[in-house]
């Protein structure tokens, strides 16, 4: 009996720490997902509210000079039938799908922070992994905003 008890005390401990292992590594993966949507939402408020507001309801300061107007990108996710179209995000931003409003492909507005030149040598690049973390902080915090 009293070595029964000794293995339930054992296996009580061991699933304790067991526990507390998976409430650190959840802990801090929620921490880093913060990190990458505030980030996220830097790099909007500074290239991305000029247009698309503070709030990106699509009216920011120069929205009424703008035709067409600045999309509401709160509602992506909703009309794109309850998924955040990541990868076409993705594209808009780095230019590989043209957008007219962005400018031309050449040159979005937002200029070289979203975009790797074609050339095979750039895409290897340290910048181009930046460029690709900058994007990833960007569509991170805009599926964090999304309405239900």
């Amino acid at each position: 009996m009293r070595r029964i008890q000794k293995i339930i005390h054992s296996l009580g401990w061991t699933i304790c720490a067991i526990m507390m292992t998976i409430a650190v590594i959840v802990n801090s993966s929620w921490g880093q997902e913060q990190e990458v949507v505030a980030g996220g939402g830097y790099l909007f408020q500074k290239f991305c509210s000029p247009c698309h507001g503070q709030r990106a309801t699509g009216d920011g300061p120069k929205a009424k000079n703008l035709v067409p107007k600045p999309a509401n990108l709160t509602t992506l996710q909703e009309r794109n039938g309850g998924t955040f179209p990541f990868w076409r995000a993705y594209g808009m931003i780095d230019g590989r799908k043209h957008l007219s409003s962005h400018g031309p492909r050449d040159m979005p507005v937002f200029g070289i922070w979203f975009r790797i030149p074609d050339d095979e040598v750039s895409i290897e690049t340290e910048w181009a992994d930046q460029v690709r973390g900058r994007i990833w902080q960007l569509l991170s915090f805009l599926e964090s905003i999304q309405i239900p």
